[in-house]
């Protein structure tokens, strides 16, 4: 049953670009990375807001926009991590190509119009655009850190870090590349999992010099899905109507990553060539099996991964917890 702001995106003609946004109760965010959508310089797209089991009022802040390209459709009970809503969002898409957007991140205005040229340009199956690590404003003296840098204009499995918000895939690949592996199967983040599948499977994935996107992770601000506020988001999205500016301020407190000594880098490489994936050792010796998410949801302020076997008595549990909690206004 479609809720308020829930249903198919309209219309028989399909959109440039489809956007497949995730989200999981962080109404507040939500409506800022929205604006930073529905702000963009090219207005050729559908959205697809995937719910993780969500409270009421995510529709409620999806449908506050009045947009019929932006549909929502909430899954019945908690997947957990992104690669379920992700999924479906890949499934659903119609457009020439499908742009992420995590529900905490934002686009520079110019995003879909730089990112559907370049891929074009390039002949690309994927491509990564520069993303800015956001500092919490907590992390006193941090400087931001800037991802997306390729290698002669190119992904590069042992240096390239380009996370969800920051990725745009031609949909005709998709069924080639395949689909987000669940977290509890991957050895790194579930987005440079796929992008490194991607790759061994010979796709094309070109990078762009541009910083389109902010990202502002969740998993290093404490309680972020207990509080959701929107602070850093709302100062951030007031800076947009001056982009150049915003990025000359970001450009200003940032970094790159440190380059990686010669006999470093070729034996990462080597690993890449063997299908193993270059941050897979570092990942296993910091966190054991499924200890990552579990480290990111306690951060966050959410409870440990739901079961996805549930006996009987756990699915009562749901459902009560359900019908007992006050439905939000």
């Amino acid at each position: 049953m479609e809720q308020p702001g829930q249903g198919a995106a309209i219309g028989p003609i399909e959109p440039l670009v489809s956007v497949v946004i995730a989200t999981h109760n962080r109404p507040a965010v939500l409506h800022q990375t929205l604006k930073s959508l529905v702000g963009q310089t090219l207005q050729d797209w559908e959205a697809m807001v995937i719910g993780d089991a969500c409270r009421p009022d995510t529709a409620t802040t999806v449908a506050a926009f009045g947009d019929a390209r932006i549909s929502y459709i909430d899954l019945p009970v908690n997947f957990g991590e992104q690669s379920g809503p992700n999924n479906i969002g890949f499934a659903r898409a119609r457009g020439r190509f499908v742009a992420i957007l995590n529900h905490d991140d934002l686009w520079f205005p110019d995003h879909l119009t730089s990112m559907s040229g370049w891929i074009d340009a390039t002949g690309a199956d994927v491509v990564i655009t520069r993303g800015a690590v956001i500092e919490s404003a907590a992390s006193k003296g941090s400087r931001h850190m800037i991802l997306g840098t390729g290698r002669n204009g190119f992904y590069d499995p042992v240096t390239t870090v380009g996370f969800g918000s920051a990725q745009m895939i031609r949909r005709t690949s998709l069924p080639r590349l395949g689909p987000w592996r669940p977290a509890s199967q991957c050895v790194c983040e579930s987005s440079q999992d796929w992008l490194f599948r991607a790759w061994r499977k010979g796709a094309v994935i070109a990078t762009m010099p541009h910083l389109t996107v902010l990202m502002l992770h969740s998993g290093k601000r404490e309680g972020s899905y207990a509080r959701d506020t929107a602070q850093e988001q709302e100062e951030l999205m007031n800076a947009m109507s001056s982009p150049d500016a915003l990025r000359v301020r970001i450009l200003g407190n940032a970094e790159e990553p440190a380059p990686l000594k010669r006999f470093r880098y070729l034996k990462r490489r080597l690993l890449a060539a063997l299908g193993i994936h270059p941050r897979a050792r570092s990942f296993r010796r910091q966190f054991r099996h499924g200890a990552f998410i579990a480290m990111l949801r306690q951060t966050r302020g959410l409870p440990p991964m739901p079961e996805r076997e549930p006996d009987a008595e756990a699915l009562l549990a749901h459902y009560r917890h359900d019908s007992e909690r006050p439905e939000a206004s």
